[in-house]
């Protein structure tokens, strides 16, 4: 079965703002006892918002329809959920002492470095261990998962079926252990930050309405003043 990782938004996919409320101190999230800071949300944004950047002036790219004008606000809450995903993979695969293919996590690197070379090279080493991390504990969560289902009898399970019984684990141990997070990214009551609105007052106008949207106008991002957009 092909081991397919899901990558969260951090090697070129779609995200969230770089500017906004002030938060409170270097915490975004509070994950059990352990803290997910501001400064790495901040830091994964910066380098997300460069690649669609670099994209966007690309003219190849653009022309292949590579690149993509985002919303900073949306890299920035889809990093804090990665972080925390992370931060709660990380916690399951040392409660459960779980292990991980740690050729395929040679090779997602591997493949990953085309990405880092690719920002200043003072930022490389810590952008690598970040990414790192967050591979390192999606593999984990991947192998708790084909266990489950090798326990079941499922031997060979289908990428749908590893899927949701990746989703299942994630979703009962965060129950478990608890997500606070940083009121300025917009949280539900699970901790999922982005799907409630973070401003203090009711959107009322048409472009303040379409900020919170899921899917986001790009005509609406195009208007954004260029300090609150990427690519």
């Amino acid at each position: 079965m092909t081991k397919r990782l899901v990558l969260l938004a951090v090697a070129g996919t779609s995200l969230l703002a770089l500017t906004g409320c002030a938060q409170s101190g270097n915490v975004a999230a509070h994950v059990g006892d352990a803290t997910v800071r501001t400064s790495d949300v901040d830091f994964l944004s910066r380098m997300q918002c460069d690649t669609l950047d670099k994209a966007a002036a690309d003219p190849a790219q653009a022309a292949q329809g590579g690149a993509q004008m985002v919303a900073t606000s949306r890299i920035r809450t889809t990093m804090v959920n990665t972080l925390i995903q992370a931060e709660l993979n990380r916690q399951l695969a040392a409660k459960d002492d779980l292990s991980y293919d740690t050729t395929t996590l040679r090779n997602v690197m591997a493949q990953f470095e085309s990405v880092v070379k690719e920002v200043p090279t003072a930022d490389q080493a810590r952008f690598r261990d970040l990414v790192r991390d967050i591979y390192r504990g999606q593999l984990q969560v991947y192998t708790k998962a084909q266990s489950d289902l090798a326990s079941q009898g499922v031997e060979e399970p289908t990428q749908d079926q590893v899927d949701k019984t990746i989703a299942a684990i994630q979703a009962k141990y965060r129950k478990s252990v608890g997500v606070d997070v940083n009121p300025v990214y917009g949280a539900d009551a699970d901790g999922v930050a982005g799907a409630a609105d973070s401003s203090l007052s009711r959107a009322v106008s048409p472009f303040a309405k379409k900020a919170s949207s899921a899917q986001q106008d790009p005509v609406w991002v195009s208007k954004l003043p260029a300090g609150q957009r990427c690519g």
